[in-house]
C-alpha cells in the first residue's frame, strides 16, 4: 500500500506539500498541484479521510514504537504508556524495530494507514527522513528514550552523557584506571554514544588517558556483550573493569567474563545502564545506572495526549538518572 511518503518521493516535493495539496489545495500552485495528482495517481495512493492531519476525527489509538521487546527496559516503559493510556481510554498498538531503521519506517507507515491518532518512538535515528517528515505534517509524536533538547519534537528521555560519567565516576573511585566500554553500535542509536562521551570526559577529567583499544562497539544483544567482553579480555593490557552501555549487554558481558576463568568482582567490576528490574537478581547482582523506565512511558503518553489536545509548543521532558551500587563492581587491589 503506497504511503504520502511514497507520493512525496515521486513528485519530488516534501511530504507537508503532498498533505496540504490533500487537504488545502488552493494553497498550492497549479503547477505543483498536479504533479502531486499525478503521483497519486502513479502510487495508487488511497486517501483515507479519518486520517485527515491526524486532528479532524479520533480513532482513540496511538502507535508505539519499540526498538528491542527483549529488553526488559522497553517492557517497563510500555507498561507506563500502556497504563496511562488506559486511564484515559485510549488503544496501544505495539511494534518492534529490532534497531532497524527500514522496519522502524514500514512500522510508521503502517500505523498511520491504521489511523492511529499520535505516535511514541524509541528511534534509532531522531534526525532521519521519518522523524523529519512526520514533523513536517504537524503529527502529534512523542520521542521516548531521546537525547533531544530543544527544537520542534516533544520528547521523554535522561541525560545519558551525566549517567556515562556516573558510572565511569564511580568506578575510577574504587581506584580502577584501565576501564573498558562495552556499547552499542553508535550508528543504531545515540544513547550509547552520548554515553560514551560521559565516560570519555570522566577519564579526562581524572587524569586517565583514553585509550580507543579499550571501546568496543557491538549489537544491542546477550551475545554482543558475551563476545566483547572476550574481546577486551585478549588485550595484552585488559581492563580491570568495564562500563557497558546497557544492562543487557552488562549481562552478557559477565557471561562472558565468568567463562573466561574470572571472578566477579574480585577479577573484573562491570556497571550496567538502565537498572532493569533483573539487574538485583543477577549474580553478583548488578550496579547500574538507572533511568526511570515506566515514568518515562507514563509521561511520554501524557505529553502525546496534551499535543493530540493543543499541539502548541513541544515539550521536552528530561529525568534524572541515579548510581546503584550493587555487587558486581569493587575495589581494585
Amino acid at each position: 500500500m503506497s504511503t504520502i511518503l511514497d507520493v512525496a518521493r515521486l513528485a519530488q516535493v516534501s511530504t507537508a506539500t503532498v498533505s496540504r495539496v490533500i487537504n488545502s489545495p488552493e494553497t498550492v500552485r497549479e503547477e505543483t498541484r498536479e504533479k502531486v495528482l499525478r503521483a497519486m495517481k502513479m502510487c495508487n495512493y488511497k486517501y483515507n479521510a479519518l486520517a485527515r492531519g491526524f486532528a479532524t476525527k479520533r480513532s482513540n489509538t496511538i502507535g508505539l514504537i519499540i526498538p528491542n521487546i527483549n529488553n526488559p527496559v522497553f517492557a517497563k516503559s510500555t507498561m507506563g504508556v500502556q497504563e496511562y493510556a488506559d486511564q484515559k481510554n485510549i488503544k496501544v498498538i505495539l511494534g518492534n524495530t529490532s534497531y532497524k531503521y527500514s522496519q522502524e519506517e514500514n512500522l510508521i507507515n503502517a500505523l498511520r494507514e491504521s489511523q492511529v491518532d499520535g505516535l511514541i518512538i524509541t528511534t534509532t535515528n531522531p534526525k532521519g527522513k521519518v522523524i523529519k517528515s512526520l514533523v513536517d505534517e504537524g503529527v502529534p509524536l512523542v520521542l521516548l528514550f531521546s537525547t533531544i533538547k530543544g527544537g520542534a519534537i516533544s520528547a521523554v528521555g535522561v541525560d545519558n552523557y551525566r549517567g556515562g560519567y556516573l558510572a565511569t565516576e564511580h568506578l575510577i573511585s574504587l581506584g580502577h584506571k584501565r576501564i573498558g566500554m562495552v556499547a552499542g553500535n553508535f550508528n543504531v542509536t545515540d544513547r550509547g554514544y552520548h554515553r560514551w562521551h560521559g565516560y570519555k570526559r570522566c577519564l579526562k577529567d581524572n587524569g586517565i588517558a583514553y585509550d580507543k583499544e579499550l571501546l568496543v562497539q557491538t549489537e544491542h544483544s546477550l551475545i554482543g556483550g558475551r563476545n566483547s567482553i572476550k574481546t577486551l579480555l585478549k588485550l595484552s593490557s585488559p581492563p580491570t573493569a568495564v562500563f557497558c552501555s546497557n544492562d543487557y549487554i552488562a549481562l552478557g558481558a559477565s557471561k562472558g567474563a565468568r567463562e573466561s576463568g574470572l571472578n566477579l568482582p574480585e577479577d573484573l567490576s562491570i556497571v550496567g545502564f538502565d537498572d532493569m528490574p533483573t539487574a538485583s537478581y543477577m549474580v553478583p547482582s548488578l550496579t547500574s545506572i538507572r533511568q526511570p523506565a515506566y515514568e518515562m512511558g507514563r509521561r511520554a503518553c501524557e505529553i502525546l495526549l496534551q499535543i493530540m489536545a493543543d499541539p502548541t509548543t513541544p515539550v521536552q521532558h528530561m529525568m534524572e538518572t541515579k548510581l546503584v551500587v550493587r555487587e558486581s563492581t569493587t575495589a581494585i587491589v
